[in-house]
């Protein structure tokens, strides 16, 4: 019962941006060691990727590259068998950082508990690492590198003692699968083993059979058969039965849980209370002229306010000229054009913090190419770690250039976090906003201007 287990995060949708490495060593059955890296991927972090596991820019930095990391991590992979849940994503990302630095790939066998499981445990709606974990009653806090590595340690485990096997590859190999490899030079995924060739019936028998499957063709079929489509592949015959196997695994949304309440100004909301894990995403989406691109692009801004209701310093505006507050907990992002993304980790933002100010601002345009107005602007409240919308808010105007608009507010109440829909148009865009809430405008303006410089080149 020796091996290793491994989890990697990553700063964005490249497979060579590892900025998180989890380990996990087990001798004899008995988790004996725990490793927690995090790494500089010297590459930009994206925001959907924070939202998942929550690392930020500043918290890499100063951290080892993967080539630096990596005299630390070989030794503990070279000639191990390795496993991972969704082994194909962390092996990938393995082999891209390794690639990136023209480093030699280390020689290992491996597993993959998602597969494992997806054979061995049929009976679950799903395989994903929370839900098998949460199956076996393992504690787990999702998308945390070492948090993963351990639950997929003792989900292996468990699978063991299940099917009373003590060795992984004996285990995977009773369940029809071949270990995967790396070895320098290359590797080889983890997969079914090939099944053996039939043998050929002999020529006497084939002759037999050749006239059964005659007479076979030409015997009508029972009426019943008109149920099934006599053509249909074989692959939605195993979709029917699979279904009237397993009914209990496929549940419909109720109605209920298809409804996203639609907020109204002035209205607030408990959201607190409805996150998985605190993790906030405030989508704004709105419609404008192709001309926008061309002339300014509306910005999406937040200001972390004190109990006064004031900035007190200028990197507690969060915008594009400063995409991250000194916490770490409040992370903005422009996915698209028409999309602006403010992220929040509510339960790390410092004490002093009591209200965030969510704006939406149309830059004035200069000489004479009006843009026109913004339109169909709305923000969504959504669960990061989920995916689940709390709430819409539809601002129901269109909005000018050099105008802004106060969205809302997220604030503290009785140790809970709530969402006040304001929906207020204000003139000047966002140095008034600025001025509005304690900061200098000039300063901000300046950063905005060297943002929009940096992005154009």
């Amino acid at each position: 019962m020796n091996f290793t287990a491994i989890d990697f995060e990553t700063a964005n949708s490249g497979r060579s941006s590892a900025c998180a490495l989890g380990l996990v060593q087990v001798r004899d059955g008995i988790v004996t060691a725990e490793h927690n890296w995090l790494i500089d991927p010297q590459q930009p972090f994206d925001g959907m990727n924070i939202a998942i596991h929550g690392i930020t820019p500043s918290m890499v930095r100063g951290q080892p590259t993967f080539a630096e990391l990596w005299p630390t991590v070989e030794p503990l992979l070279q000639g191990e068998i390795v496993i991972a849940h969704n082994a194909a994503f962390d092996m990938s990302v393995l082999r891209y950082c390794l690639d990136d630095y023209s480093l030699c790939y280390p020689g290992f066998q491996y597993l993959c508990t998602y597969l494992l499981g997806k054979k061995m445990l049929q009976d679950l709606p799903s395989h994903k690492l929370n839900v098998i974990s949460a199956h076996f009653g393992i504690r787990l806090k999702h998308h945390d590198a070492l948090e993963d590595a351990r639950a997929s340690a003792l989900i292996l485990l468990k699978l063991m003692e299940q099917w009373q096997q003590f060795d992984p590859l004996l285990l995977a190999g009773s369940q029809g699968y071949k270990a995967g490899t790396m070895y320098d030079g290359g590797y080889t995924p983890f997969k079914a083993a090939p099944k053996k060739a039939a043998k050929k019936p002999a020529a006497g028998k084939k002759a037999a059979a050749k006239t059964t499957s005659k007479e076979a063709s030409t015997t009508p079929m029972p009426a019943a058969s008109g149920l099934l489509d006599s053509v249909a592949p074989v692959v939605a015959a195993q979709d029917v039965t699979a279904s009237v196997t397993h009914p209990a695994t496929v549940k419909e949304p109720t109605p209920a849980a298809l409804l996203v309440p639609e907020l109204v100004r002035g209205q607030r909301v408990d959201i607190g209370d409805k996150l998985s894990a605190s993790r906030l995403l405030a989508a704004v989406e709105w419609d404008a002229p192709a001309s926008h691109l061309e002339v300014s692009q509306p910005e999406t801004a937040a200001f972390l306010l004190r109990e006064s209701g004031r900035c007190e310093q200028e990197r507690e505006l969060i915008f594009s000229g400063n995409m991250e507050d000194p916490s770490g907990s409040v992370f903005c992002s422009k996915p698209a054009a028409h999309m602006g993304h403010l992220y929040l980790q509510l339960t790390s933002l410092p004490a002093a913090i009591t209200r965030i100010a969510l704006a939406f601002t149309v830059a004035e345009f200069s000489g004479d190419r009006n843009p026109g107005p913004v339109w169909n602007a709305s923000v969504s409240l959504i669960d990061s770690r989920t995916g689940v919308r709390l709430a819409v808010f539809p601002l129901s105007r269109n909005v000018m250039p050099g105008m802004s608009v106060v969205i809302g507010e997220f604030y503290r109440y009785k140790d809970k976090w709530r969402f006040a829909a304001i929906g207020e148009l204000l003139p000047g865009g966002l140095p008034a906003l600025c001025s509005h809430y304690g900061l200098e405008a000039d300063s901000v303006t300046k950063a905005q201007a060297e943002s929009a410089a940096a992005a154009e080149a």
